[in-house]
């Protein structure tokens, strides 16, 4: 009976310090879960920078893709435009001679038409 006398007695200390050593316990676990949500958030910042880093890396790979079609497509305009050139000089130095003159057709004009004449065509080929 003794010791019940004695804890009827101090009650109110035993109780503070049952709530003390629950709100020690309390922090002790609040700081555990803390640092188990910092060390979370960290391995997230680093998975989120690996993939941003992957993903930059294919943008970059794709950009070059892109510019070396781009270099190729220009190459091949470039080609074209030359072949164009050359054929509207040509043109150009073919309509330079004179062609009209007091007739209509040169040697080789009346040659050919000479030729329908005598093959009785009555279409031109």
């Amino acid at each position: 009976m003794p010791i019940l006398t004695v804890l009827w007695k101090y009650k109110h200390w035993i109780a503070i310090a049952v709530f003390f050593v629950l709100w020690v316990g309390q922090i002790a676990y609040t700081n555990h879960l803390s640092g188990k949500l910092r060390k979370s958030s960290e391995q997230c910042t680093v998975k989120i920078q690996d993939r941003e880093q992957k993903h930059l890396k294919a943008l970059a790979e794709k950009q070059n893709q892109i510019n070396q079609v781009s270099a190729d497509y220009e190459a091949a305009k470039s080609e074209q435009r030359v072949q164009v050139e050359t054929v509207t000089r040509e043109v150009q130095k073919i309509i330079e001679r004179p062609v009209y003159l007091n007739y209509c057709f040169d040697d080789d004009g009346l040659q050919q038409l000479n030729s329908l004449i005598a093959s009785g065509a009555s279409k031109p080929p």
